[in-house]
C-alpha cells in the first residue's frame, strides 16, 4: 500500500473541507471521492461508489439549507485523517442557544486529490433531538445559517500540552484495550475506572457525561455488566499528539460458526502520562448494538444475566 506524503494528504483535506463544511457545495464535495468509494453513515445506510455518493448527500443537504459545520480538530496518521465535526442550526431567537451536535468521522485518501472511504460516527438520537429542539424554538427551513458558530463551549477538554512519546502511547493504549476486554468478560470495572485520572471526563454518546474517576468508576459497576463472549478488536487507529483516535469493533462469536456479528465505534481518549488517560468519548449508534445483540440471541446466542435486548 501506498502511505502518501503528509502534506499531500493535508492539502487533500482542506479541499475536502472547504467544498463541504466551508462551502456546502456537496456534488462538488462527493466529486472529491473514487468512483469506487465507500460510505458508512451508522444512521443513514451504507453507499458504494461516488455517484451514490453524490445521489445521496445532494438530496440530503437540501433539508438543512440553515446548517452549518465547524471542524474542531484533525489528525492525520498516514493515508487516514480522523475529524470531529459540530453540525449547527441558528438560534431562532438570536440569544445565543445552541442548537448543535458533533459527529467524528474518518476518510482514508487515495491518491491525486481523492478519497476512498469515509465512515461517519454519532448517535442518531442526539440529531433528532437537536433538530426537534430546533424548530420548537421557531426554527425553519427558510432560517439564516450562522457560519460564525464554532465549538460548544467546554464540550470536551483539551489533551495535555507536554508531550509523550508515541512509542508510550501505543503501550498504553494496547493497555487500554486489554482493560477493557478483562472488565466487559468479568463485569469488574474497578481497575479499568483506575487508569484514568481523578480528574478524568468520560464522554458516552449514550450514557451520558461522568466527571472523574470515582464517578466513572460507580457508573462503570452500576451499568455495565459481564459479556464473557464479546470480544474488541481495532480496526484503525491514529496517534498525534496525546489523542488517540480508533475505530474499535465489538464483535460476538456466531453461534453456528458463521462470520461474526459486529458494531463498530469511534473511540478517542487523550493521555495523561504515568499510564493514565485524562478523557474518553465513545461514539457510536445505540440502535447497532441492540441489533446486532438481536440478531445473535436470534442465530442461537445465550445472552448473559443482567443483559437486555434494550439499546
Amino acid at each position: 500500500m501506498i502511505v502518501y506524503p503528509r502534506h499531500e494528504v493535508l492539502a487533500a483535506f482542506l479541499e475536502f473541507r472547504r467544498r463541504g463544511a466551508v462551502h456546502h457545495d456537496w456534488e462538488a464535495w462527493a466529486g472529491l471521492f473514487t468512483e469506487d468509494a465507500g460510505y458508512v453513515e451508522h444512521a443513514l445506510g451504507r453507499f458504494h461508489g461516488r455517484q451514490e455518493i453524490v445521489d445521496w448527500i445532494v438530496p440530503t443537504m437540501a433539508h438543512f439549507p440553515a446548517m452549518s459545520f465547524w471542524i474542531d480538530w484533525w489528525m492525520i496518521d498516514g493515508n487516514q485523517v480522523f475529524f470531529y465535526i459540530w453540525n449547527h442550526l441558528p438560534d431562532p431567537a438570536g440569544e445565543g442557544a445552541w442548537h448543535s451536535f458533533p459527529n467524528g468521522t474518518v476518510i482514508e485518501y487515495a491518491g491525486n486529490g481523492r478519497w476512498s472511504y469515509e465512515e461517519d460516527f454519532y448517535n442518531p438520537a442526539d440529531s433528532h433531538r437537536v433538530v426537534r429542539r430546533w424548530i420548537e424554538a421557531g426554527g425553519r427551513r427558510e432560517t439564516s445559517a450562522d457560519e460564525s458558530l464554532q465549538s460548544v463551549p467546554d464540550w470536551a477538554p483539551q489533551p495535555m500540552p507536554v508531550a509523550f512519546s508515541r512509542r508510550e502511547i501505543e503501550a498504553e493504549f494496547s493497555s487500554w484495550l486489554h482493560r477493557g476486554q478483562r472488565a466487559a468478560a468479568s463485569g469488574e470495572w474497578g481497575g479499568w475506572a483506575g487508569q484514568f485520572t481523578p480528574d478524568a471526563r468520560f464522554y458516552d454518546h449514550h450514557y451520558g457525561k461522568f466527571s472523574g474517576r470515582d464517578e466513572i468508576r460507580a457508573w462503570a459497576r452500576e451499568t455495565l455488566v459481564p459479556f464473557p463472549g464479546m470480544e474488541f478488536r481495532v480496526e484503525r487507529v491514529a496517534i498525534e499528539g496525546n489523542r488517540v483516535a480508533a475505530v474499535l469493533e465489538s464483535r460476538l462469536g456466531h453461534p453456528a460458526g458463521g462470520d461474526p456479528f459486529a458494531v463498530r465505534t469511534l473511540v478517542i481518549l487523550h493521555y495523561a502520562g504515568s499510564g493514565q488517560w485524562s478523557y474518553e468519548e465513545d461514539i457510536f449508534n445505540p440502535s447497532e448494538m441492540s441489533s446486532m445483540i438481536t440478531t445473535w440471541v436470534e442465530a442461537g446466542g445465550r445472552l448473559p444475566q443482567g443483559v437486555s435486548l434494550r439499546p
